[in-house]
């Protein structure tokens, strides 16, 4: 043990029913709750945060997949400029190993009516390859579709919003119309109804055949919307973008159709600026805590500092210099300041846990898109907090601790 954290340990001791110290205790107590509070707030808010990010992101690539490649400068919703089957980079795409799933889809808008109820729909058809796996966890009733036969399905997965607002339940039939030069109605069978909490996206969704649509819209068998492609978890996005734009640029023909990659970000702008504008409320309270945090350790640093002022008065007349007795006030800090992180981080992710797997806070899904807080708990991220706070609130203690130089050891002999 080095002779300033043996100073550090053993200045403030006192023993039990003794006066001496016990206001420094008080104030070390304080600066201690003060850290451990703080930590729990900025800890917990980190994992919400992320929490919500993912949730929300994994819900939007569940609809379109991580990018679909479609037309340039089109909404894929439109229907209007199909994207070939038999593009020459398309085989090179689906060959990169990050690439779980790589499946064709068309859209086609219509209405759907149920006695006097109307909604305007969109029908996302898909084909026989296609991943359900996130429908699969998202099914609230009835079972998904089946397009593994030759002929057309009839066969449709509506929402649980869709379902409510029409007053339809899986094993219903129901009529959608679709306007072009004229009306053209079908009946389609609800074979299940799925519940993402996303009414953003699928308030309005219905999922069909994809041969359904090709033939709504005029379209050959090779003839899609676009293609959406899913990535496997925890594959860099944007590194694969990039050498998906590779293979693209270099791989395509002159007989090539031009097509363009997006991102699921760029498919739900309006998903994701809500998720950016959480980020940074999320930095004004990480901001605000560690303000509140350094300043408390100023106060209890300050409290030390003038409960020992003959104590320094000693040292300094033999002949201990300035920084070395600033190294104990220091090592004081730094204890109180691991305690308190120490005890903040605990918190912090006892709760996480508790609400990742018990879900005891609810929310409004219409709102927050999730029916309870959401918790991601990245444990690099939180050392990187830690660190970056620990470091922070030190280099506060510095402010206090200049108050040594200005000590006259001649002055302060005679303070009891």
């Amino acid at each position: 043990m080095s002779i300033y954290r043996f100073f550090a340990a053993n200045l403030w001791s006192y023993k039990r029913g003794e006066q001496k110290g016990k206001f420094s205790s008080s104030s070390t107590i304080i600066a201690t709750i003060s850290i451990a509070v703080s930590l729990f707030v900025m800890v917990l808010a980190i994992n919400i945060s992320d929490g919500f990010r993912h949730e929300v992101r994994e819900k939007a690539v569940g609809f379109t997949g991580d990018f679909i490649l479609t037309s340039p400068g089109v909404d894929p919703l439109s229907g209007l400029y199909p994207v070939s089957s038999e593009l020459s980079y398309l085989p090179g795409l689906n060959s990169l190993g990050e690439i779980r799933s790589f499946s064709g889809f068309a859209y086609r808008s219509g209405m759907i009516k149920n006695g006097d109820l109307i909604q305007g729909v969109v029908l996302k058809g898909v084909e026989q390859e296609y991943d359900w796996e996130f429908y699969r966890s998202a099914l609230s009733t009835g079972t998904l579709p089946d397009y593994s036969d030759s002929t057309l399905s009839n066969q449709i997965l509506i929402s649980g919003r869709l379902a409510s607002a029409l007053k339809l339940s899986s094993g219903d039939r129901v009529r959608i119309y679709f306007i072009d030069k004229s009306v053209r109605v079908s009946s389609f069978e609800i074979s299940g109804v799925y519940d993402a909490q996303l009414e953003e996206i699928d308030k309005t969704l219905i999922i069909a055949d994809i041969r359904q649509i090709q033939r709504l819209n005029g379209w050959s068998e090779g003839e899609v919307s676009g293609f959406e492609i899913a990535l496997k978890k925890g594959v860099d996005s944007r590194d694969v973008m990039r050498r998906m734009n590779n293979i693209i640029y270099s791989s395509s023909t002159v007989k090539d159709p031009p097509a363009d990659l997006l991102t699921v970000e760029e498919m739900y702008p309006h998903l994701f600026d809500w998720l950016t504008l959480l980020d940074y409320n999320v930095m004004v309270v990480l901001i605000l805590m560690l303000a509140v945090a350094g300043f408390n350790m100023i106060s209890g640093l300050l409290i030390l500092l003038f409960e020992k002022i003959s104590v320094i008065g000693l040292f300094k007349a033999l002949g201990m210099k300035n920084m070395d007795i600033h190294k104990i006030f220091l090592s004081k800090s730094s204890t109180i300041l691991v305690r308190g992180m120490l005890a903040g981080n605990l918190a912090a992710l006892t709760a996480a846990l508790i609400q990742k797997f018990f879900r005891i806070v609810e929310l409004d899904p219409a709102n927050y898109f999730v029916d309870a807080v959401p918790i991601h708990i990245d444990l690099l991220k939180i050392a990187s907090l830690n660190l970056c706070a620990y470091l922070v609130v030190m280099l506060l203690m510095f402010l206090p601790s200049l108050f040594i130089a200005g000590i006259n050891p001649a002055g302060t002999m005679a303070v009891k």
